[in-house]
C-alpha cells in the first residue's frame, strides 16, 4: 500500500489525477455511503433470519454488535467527508497521480469513480487525456 505524498519522485508529471480535493472527498463520501447501505442490509437480514429461530448464541450478538457499529463508522466517515470535504486542498506539487492510487487499492474499481470524473475533468479543461492502466473488470463478488 502506497502511504505518504501523492507524488514520487520519478512519476511523469502528466500522470496526476486531475481531480480536486473537494471532488474526491464527495466521491469518497458517496462511496462510503453505499458500503453503510451494505452494511445496513446486511444487518437488517441477518437480523430477521436469526430472529426467527432459537434463541439467539452470544456469537450471534456480537455478530450483530460487530455488524452495528461498521454502520455506525461509516455513517461517521461520511459524515466527516461531507462537512469537511469542500474545504480540502491538494498542498502545492502534491497532487494525485494515477500510479499512487493505483498502489493504494486492492480492488482497481475502488477508484474507477475517481478516475471518471478524473476523465471529466480532463475534457471540460481540454487537457491531455492519459488513460489509465488498471484494466478494471466486472466486480469482484463472490
Amino acid at each position: 500500500m502506497q502511504t505518504g505524498a501523492p507524488d514520487r519522485p520519478g512519476d511523469p508529471p502528466t500522470d496526476h489525477v486531475e481531480i480536486e480535493a473537494p471532488e474526491l472527498a464527495e466521491i469518497l463520501a458517496g462511496q462510503v455511503a453505499g458500503l453503510r447501505a451494505l452494511t445496513t442490509g446486511l444487518e437488517e437480514a441477518l437480523s430477521a433470519s436469526l430472529c426467527t429461530c432459537k434463541p439467539l448464541a452470544e456469537d450471534a450478538f456480537l455478530n450483530l454488535q460487530r455488524i452495528d457499529y461498521m454502520r455506525q463508522a461509516l455513517k461517521d466517515l461520511e459524515g466527516i467527508l461531507l462537512r469537511f470535504g469542500p474545504a480540502l486542498g491538494w498542498a502545492e506539487g502534491q497532487r494525485m497521480t494515477h500510479s499512487a492510487l493505483q498502489e493504494t487499492v486492492d480492488m482497481q474499481e475502488s477508484i474507477a469513480p475517481i478516475l471518471t470524473a478524473s476523465k471529466r475533468s480532463i475534457r471540460q479543461t481540454g487537457a491531455k487525456e492519459h488513460p489509465p492502466s488498471h484494466g478494471a473488470g466486472d466486480l469482484d463478488l463472490w
